[in-house]
This record gives structure tokens, sequence and C-alpha cells, in this order.
């Protein structure tokens, strides 16, 4: 990740989220919080979402450093890299 951000305002998240798709196109809830210090994504998806980006919500298995297994982690997908219908700048 670029270090463009020099802080973590949600419009920062939100481009920093951008970034990562357009690259990789999805990431899970674990990643964001890792790679790119967003302690909670869904709000920022939600937000993409309403501005009019595709995402969609996966579940997947992540295993922890620790070792443990955690079920239903939040993978996001991105669909299509155009805005559909922006409502939200």
């Amino acid at each position: 990740m670029p270090t463009k951000f020099t802080n973590n305002t949600a419009h920062n998240q939100r481009l920093k989220l951008l970034d990562w798709l357009f690259e990789r196109g999805n990431i899970s809830t674990s990643e964001a919080r890792e790679n790119l210090d967003i302690m909670s994504p869904a709000p920022r998806i939600m937000e993409l979402k309403r501005a009019g980006y595709s995402i969609v919500t996966v579940t997947d298995n992540w295993t922890s450093p620790h070792g443990i297994n955690h079920k239903g982690i939040a993978r996001y997908v991105l669909t299509q890299k155009q805005p559909i219908d922006s409502e939200v700048a």
C-alpha cells in the first residue's frame, strides 16, 4: 500500500480500500485490519456501495496467526470498477 495516506479519516479509508480492490479484486475484514489499518471495513464498504461501486460480500474462513480458525469472516469482492449510480461522493 502506498504511503500517501498520512491519516486514517473515513475518506482515506475508502481510498485505501478502493486502491486495494482495484489492484486485487477482493479483501477480507482481517486483511483490511492487518494491511490497511482499517479496523471496521464494513461501514466504508457500505459507503462505497452508496457511491455506486458494485461490491458483493461473501463469507470466508480465516486462520489467525495464533492458529485459531474463524468462520464467516466477510470478504468484499469488487464486481465493477466504475461507479454505477453515484449518490454519495
